[in-house]
């Protein structure tokens, strides 16, 4: 199992990273030398500038994607590799081959097969030591339990961000026992969360579980919000109160579930949830 301990987007703020931002900046020179060589009628070397110039900028995307993987991975401490897929390796090797079109093609022959092999070389080897590669680790694969670690950063991440919705849309809730019920069901949504990290088995199930229940969550506490600002309304507020009361107990057993590895009763679960929601008018 992928052991983890959850860190919450509400406790501690996401920090912008500039790793990596420097490689979208030294490519830029052969944007004008474009220009430059198609002016001067040298328009192979014009194309093989413009060819660098897109495969240096298509190599900066990789490598910060691992970056940003690796260091998602090491917040959230999977114990899994942060990816099934080498982006830092991979996109030094494109920035490399940049290196070596534009140096054999676009200096106007001014360095010959052997010269440019060895700037292609030296750019990898500059890469290495500055950004590293991606860590290679004996630990399993979360892809071998049906998810990558992209998918489980982004489920995650789009779970905290409704659940953060949720709770600014209880701060405008008056009534005491609502605000209550809120607050147990975001308490019980970031638990399921942490169950998901602590074994992503089940994340695929939980997927479309979180989508209905926290979509619903939201909808129905940001409706509310929004047709009570003007006047009390009773059938308004009982209806509020079933779906919360449906909600409080779908995701109590949702959460068993997940403890027990149980999946074959979440679909049945879920369609509770839905069939209620819509009754209500939420989705």
């Amino acid at each position: 199992m992928a052991a983890v301990k959850r860190i919450n987007s509400s406790d501690k703020p996401r920090k912008v990273h500039w790793r990596g931002w420097l490689l979208y900046l030294l490519p830029l020179p052969l944007l004008p030398a474009t220009i430059v060589a198609l002016s001067s009628g040298h328009t192979g070397a014009a194309l093989a500038r413009a060819l660098g110039f897109g495969l240096a900028m298509l190599a900066a995307t990789l490598i910060r994607k691992g970056i940003r993987l690796d260091y998602e991975g090491q917040q959230r401490r999977f114990k899994r590799r942060a990816s099934t897929i080498p982006y830092r390796i991979i996109g030094a090797g494109v920035l490399s081959l940049a290196m070596f079109i534009v140096a054999y093609w676009g200096i106007f022959n001014d360095y010959g097969l052997i010269e440019s092999v060895i700037f292609a070389l030296a750019v990898l080897l500059g890469s290495y030591l500055y950004y590293d590669f991606d860590p290679a680790r004996n630990d399993p694969e979360i892809a071998a339990v049906g998810i990558t670690t992209e998918e489980l950063i982004e489920l995650l991440d789009e779970a905290e961000d409704r659940i953060s919705a949720i709770e600014r849309a209880s701060k405008e809730i008056k009534n005491r026992e609502f605000k209550d019920r809120l607050r147990r069901i975001v308490r019980e949504a970031r638990a399921v969360l942490d169950t998901i990290e602590e074994d992503p088995t089940d994340a695929r199930r939980a997927r479309k579980f979180l989508k209905v229940y926290l979509d619903g969550a939201q909808q129905v506490t940001e409706g509310y919000v929004k047709a009570h600002r003007n006047d009390a309304n009773p059938v308004l507020e009982d209806n509020f109160r079933r779906v919360l009361t449906t909600i409080e107990t779908v995701i109590s057993d949702q959460q068993e579930k997940l403890r027990e590895n149980n999946v074959s009763d979440l679909d049945v679960n879920i369609e509770v949830l839905q069939m209620q929601l819509e009754k209500e008018g939420i989705t």
